[in-house]
């Protein structure tokens, strides 16, 4: 019986000791831990405690993966990190004066709030022989999308396309030389730009002026 008590206590020295020797990097929570390590830093899942907490997963002595830090003052953020940062999907919450408290919810990158989407746009479908759909936001200055078109590697002029809306609004439809103009957008804009037989199918989350370039290829073998 006493062999296993030394056992025992001797099982529970030891993981305690593996415990102070796994250090954990990020200062604010590097006061204690208890979990997975590796080559003596927090590796894994675990819970750390400092000035703040966090409970999750890390990787080489930071919280890396998904997680929660809980910070002093009572605000908590739920979600992805990597190195110690807010990066990824996540949702923030503040603590306030009031009994409801003020959430965020959304992506973030390198600790920055980027938006409640991770990209401010989306292909969502195209035709066969439109190798590409590049997005470019111009500035904020103004709610426009511009839609230019290149075929076979040449830039289309008087671009005769059709725009069909279907979610979000614009004011009009301006044709240009080198482009076709939507003017006075609301966002979130859902459209399918056609051109000839080809198609694009996009949407723009974020307000500002976008353009849109649509490249067509055609490749043999594809029906051409």
């Amino acid at each position: 019986m006493k062999h296993i008590i030394l056992l025992m206590c001797f099982s529970f020295m030891l993981s305690g000791l593996n415990a102070q020797d796994c250090k954990v990097l990020l200062k604010d929570i590097n006061q204690s831990y208890s979990g997975d390590c590796k080559k003596g830093k927090a590796d894994g899942k675990g819970i750390a405690k400092g000035k703040d907490s966090y409970e999750g997963e890390f990787k080489k002595g930071y919280p890396d993966g998904k997680g929660i830090y809980t910070w002093s003052n009572g605000d908590v953020y739920e979600g992805e990190f990597k190195k110690g940062q807010k990066n990824g999907q996540g949702k923030l919450t503040y603590k306030t004066n009031t009994t409801k408290d003020s959430i965020v919810i959304g992506f973030w990158k390198k600790d920055t709030y980027i938006g409640v989407y991770e990209k401010p746009y989306k292909k969502i479908d195209n035709s066969q022989n439109v190798t590409s759909v590049r997005f470019t936001r111009m500035d904020d200055k103004m709610n426009a999308v511009r839609i230019y078109i290149r075929k076979d590697n040449s830039p289309v002029l008087n671009p005769n396309a059709t725009i069909v809306l279907q979610s979000g609004s614009f004011q009009d439809i301006r044709n240009q030389k080198d482009f076709i103009e939507l003017t006075n957008v609301t966002y979130p804009l859902k459209f399918r730009a056609t051109y000839e037989l080809e198609y694009v199918e996009v949407e723009i989350y974020q307000f500002g002026s976008w353009k849109v370039q649509m490249e067509i290829e055609h490749i043999k073998g594809l029906g051409n």
